[in-house]
Parts: structure tokens; sequence; C-alpha cells
């Protein structure tokens, strides 16, 4: 892997130890310019799970992904940095209930002594720092915040939460010490591309966070939150990629 292109495509440039305060520097450089996005998906161009291709098209060619892509690459970045890293499948909720078991892949960093969950995959709800599993709270720049706590429902599981003032949500839920390989997730990394119960084969999203808030486009809407401020407006079939573009540095190849 070349690092070097990787740390400068999240803009990132000086000393490298593997410490937090390094990684709390490379979340954040990775949530805030590569964009979660399912453009591909919706393009009829089959994802890879092979850590060159997901650099190439991350790095090289300056595009976002889904959680496989995303969180897959970092693990590898984390990894070639000198961090102590693993993977687990999380569950995510959603308005209708719990989605397909272990279909959300993201990672667990131990560093400085204590274990974190690292996500740079999960759009506009992904945490711009690692989140400790101790339950304490980690506040956001956006004005949320972030904490870990044992999960109810089941023995060893624990669930990430996000407070946005008073509401209290939580995101998904997970088991720390089910260490998986990015091939583990093949059946749902299929499905996530062509099946029917699939959230991201529907419509285009793309979704990247700001310092103080989040940039939505879905389908042709753009949702804007600036700290407390959240515009909306429709983008016209014509100026999609331009939108792309200008917002998400993303410029799709012409149709042919």
């Amino acid at each position: 892997m070349n690092i070097d292109a990787y740390l400068e495509r999240l803009g990132i440039d000086g000393p490298r130890r593997a410490s937090l305060d390094f990684l709390r520097l490379l979340q954040h450089g990775h949530v805030t310019r590569i964009p979660f996005e399912n453009l591909d998906i919706v393009g009829r161009v089959p994802l890879s799970l092979e850590a060159d291709k997901q650099f190439d098209k991350i790095v090289s060619r300056k595009r976002g992904g889904v959680c496989y892509e995303l969180n897959g690459l970092f693990h590898e970045l984390l990894r070639e940095l000198g961090f102590s890293v693993s993977r687990t499948a999380a569950t995510v909720k959603t308005e209708d209930g719990w989605f397909v078991t272990g279909s959300h892949a993201i990672n667990m960093v131990r560093v400085d002594g204590s274990d974190y969950l690292v996500d740079v995959g999960f759009g506009g709800r992904t945490p711009r720092q690692p989140v400790p599993l101790t339950g304490e709270e980690v506040h956001d720049a956006d004005g949320g915040s972030y904490r870990i706590r044992p999960w109810s429902g089941q023995e060893g599981k624990l669930v990430l939460e996000r407070r946005e003032g008073s509401d209290l949500d939580a995101l998904y839920k997970f088991d720390p010490t089910e260490t998986k390989q990015l091939k583990d997730f093949y059946d749902v990394f299929m499905m996530t591309q062509y099946g029917e119960e699939s959230r991201f084969n529907k419509v285009p999203v793309a979704m990247i966070l700001t310092e103080e808030g989040r940039i939505t486009l879905h389908d042709h809407s753009l949702t804007v939150v600036q700290s407390e401020l959240k515009t909306k407006e429709s983008i016209r079939p014509g100026d999609f990629e331009r939108v792309l573009a200008d917002i998400f540095n993303i410029n799709l190849p012409p149709v042919k």
C-alpha cells in the first residue's frame, strides 16, 4: 500500500505514531474527505473486497464507497501504520427494527492501553473520532455525542448510541470479541449490491461530514446540516454530476 498517497488523500502530513491522537487525526480526515457513496452499486459496477482495487477506487480515483470498502481499506492502513486493529460485524438499527444481522463492517482498535470502536463507513452518522468501549460519552463537532454501552438484549453485545439534544438513538449493536475477515462479509456484501432487501441499490446516495455538520445527497435531494441550521433543496437532473463534483469531489466517468 502507498501510505503516503493514502495520507495525502486524508490531508495528513507529519509524524506517524500509533497513538490515540494520531488515530483521531486519521479518522477525522477520512470522514471529512472521503464520502460514503453507493454510486457504483446503482450504476451496476461490481464492488470488490480486494484491498488493491479498493485503494485504486478510493485513493487513486478519489471516490468513496460503502462500509466494506471504506472500513476495509482503512483497516489495512491502520495495520500498515502499526495499530493493533481487528474487524467485527455490527447489526444496524433502522426505523423498522434491526436490519440484516452482521451486515455492517466495523473496526476495533487497541491503542494506548484501551479499546475503541473506529468506524469511517456509516454515512452521515459516522463518528468523527474513536469511541471508547468504556461507556464514556464522546462529544462530536456537530453538537451531538456518541457512547457505547452493554446491550441489554444479549450478553456480550454492545450498542453504539448517538445523542442529539434530548434524543438518544441506538445506531447498531456488535460483539467486539467476534473477529472477522473481510471475506466473511461476502454474503451480505453481495446482498448490499443486488438483494431486494438492500437499502443501497435503489437510488444514488452520497454523504460526507464537515467540520460542524454533514451533507447528504439522496437521489435528487441535497440536505446540508451546519450546526443547528438545516437546509434542503431539490437538484435538477442536469445538475447531479456537478453537485457530485463540487461538493463531494466525485467525478464520474462519462456514460458510454
